[in-house]
Formats: structure tokens, C-alpha cells, sequence
């Protein structure tokens, strides 16, 4: 029987994000960079959608706010999208007096390009590699904090 879930909950949310990231680090230390970009971008996208259903006080991504007004397809992978559903956050970033969230949020914004990289034959760029990494972890940290998550 194949396993079944519900993968709009926010506990499997949660967790995958947590097994996206150990992927995206394993491949990223096996010289794997797009991979690593490529996943490590979900990491965050699933960890944000978490965050959301936690502000609102839901279990499910289907039953927040964002989700019934008609959030879906590429609106609901889309990091930018995400982040406006989560003001506090989306002003943490913009106002962070050291720029080091802000930073982050550019680099993972402008090298997530999932469509991209999903049919992408290349290994990738190690200094892309090395920048995206750094920020999705710090970012993916950050975002887990704010759900009282390690």
C-alpha cells in the first residue's frame, strides 16, 4: 500500500522541509549544487507555508485565509507570494538593520528558479552553490524559530 498523507498539513510541511534541507546538504557536499539550490528552495517554500498555518492558527494549508481566496499553482510555490502572507516576517527581512536577512532573502529569491533547474542537465556553480546554502539555512532557521521549531 503506497503511504499516504495529507501533504497540505503543516506537520508534513514541517518535516519535509526538514528532509528537503539534509538532502539539499548531502547533495550539496557531494559537489551537486543545483540539486542542492533545487531542493534546498523547497525547503524553505514548505517551511514558510508552515509558518503561515501557524500565524493563523490552522493544521492544514487548505484552511488559511491565503488558500481559500485562491492561492494555488505556481501562487502557492511562489517564495515571494509566501512571504507577503507573513507580514511580521516580510518586515523582519526588509528592516533587519545588519541586511543579513534581506541578503539571504536576494540570494535565495534570485537563484530559485525551480522550473529551471527542475529539467536543468548541469551540476551547477559552487559559488551559487556555496551563497544559496548559507542563506536557505539561515533563513529555514530563522522561519522554524518563529513556529517555536528547531
Amino acid at each position: 500500500m503506497p503511504y499516504q498523507h495529507d501533504t497540505y498539513d503543516r506537520r508534513i510541511q514541517l518535516g519535509a522541509s526538514r528532509r528537503r534541507r539534509e538532502d539539499a546538504e548531502s547533495l550539496y557536499a557531494a559537489g551537486r549544487w543545483a540539486g542542492a539550490v533545487y531542493l534546498g528552495g523547497y525547503t524553505l517554500e514548505w517551511s514558510l507555508k508552515a509558518l503561515v498555518c501557524y500565524n493563523k492558527g490552522k493544521d492544514n494549508v487548505k484552511d488559511t485565509k491565503m488558500f481559500r481566496k485562491g492561492v494555488s499553482g505556481v501562487t502557492l510555490h511562489d517564495l515571494t507570494h509566501l512571504l507577503a502572507e507573513l507580514p511580521v516576517i516580510k518586515r523582519t527581512i526588509t528592516l533587519d538593520r545588519t541586511g543579513r536577512y534581506k541578503e539571504a532573502w536576494n540570494i535565495v529569491t534570485g537563484l530559485w528558479h525551480k522550473d529551471i533547474l527542475r529539467y536543468w542537465d548541469r551540476v551547477g556553480n559552487r559559488q551559487d552553490g556555496e551563497r544559496f546554502m548559507s542563506a536557505m539555512q539561515m533563513l529555514h532557521n530563522f522561519i522554524l524559530g518563529q513556529q517555536g521549531e528547531t
